[in-house]
């Protein structure tokens, strides 16, 4: 097995590539470094694995002939933990209902997860900085909820086995015991053998779920490169199976 990584550079994301270099070197793993202008000419072999984001590790994907899943943000699984109303629309209904002076937080599907920052909308203002996306875009879209602190868990094999605050007050601590109902809920649903699964506090000191994230392409934050390299490669595995 090779591990095929994007040159670091000076961009914020760039620190995710240095840490799954130093992981996958620790793991005694076959570390190769590319350009973006290289990628096409990499050779690729049943095994490898592409580091670079998740438009380099799709396109890795796509080349080795392993399906691309898209996980729901919010699996029915944990619905129950999400405590708000989580839909899919378009961009035409969250501008119709923010230039209406009620707020919404809207985000890309998950599969376009550059084409904007999720964000809420409360009035025509707010509306400015997405002024380029088409109506018919569909997007998440979600009560907003006014959370004082965010985590990011990473679940490997059902397990917790980091939990890293990302946003907002991180004394502020997510309760244990719903973190454990949530990690069985979603095992009993046929999780994936390793995610993301984030959790925030809200003002009222509710403990919700934020959402989830795969964990081929997802960002370290923290958590020790011995331990993301083996996220990132268990998920591979699962996914090339």
């Amino acid at each position: 097995m090779a591990v095929h990584i994007l040159a670091p550079d000076d961009t914020i994301f760039s620190v995710n590539r240095d840490i799954a270099r130093v992981g996958f070197a620790q793991l005694g793993e076959e570390v190769r470094i590319f350009a973006p202008e290289d990628f096409d000419d990499l050779t690729l072999a049943a095994g490898d694995i592409v580091v670079g984001g998740i438009r380099y590790a799709r396109k890795g994907m796509a080349r080795l002939g392993i399906p691309v899943l898209d996980l729901d943000s919010i699996p029915e699984a944990l619905m129950p933990f999400a405590g708000r109303r989580i839909w899919q629309s378009t961009m035409a209904e969250a501008r119709q209902v923010a230039g209406n002076g009620t707020a919404i937080f809207v985000k890309p599907l998950p599969d376009r997860p550059k084409l904007f920052t999720g964000t809420l909308l409360c009035s025509f203002a707010d509306l400015i900085p997405t002024a380029h996306i088409p109506d018919e875009e569909a997007v998440i879209c979600a009560d907003p909820v006014d959370f004082v602190t965010e985590y990011r868990g990473f679940v490997l094999h059902g397990d917790l086995i980091d939990l890293r605050p990302y946003r907002g007050d991180p004394l502020c601590f997510p309760d244990p015991e719903v973190i454990r109902a949530a990690l069985a809920a979603q095992s009993r649903a046929g999780a994936p053998a390793a995610y993301a699964l984030d959790f925030g506090v809200t003002s009222d000191g509710r403990t919700l779920v934020v959402e989830v994230n795969d964990a081929y392409a997802v960002g370290a934050y923290g958590l020790s490169p011995m331990r993301y390299a083996r996220l990132i490669a268990t998920r591979w595995a699962e996914l090339a199976a």
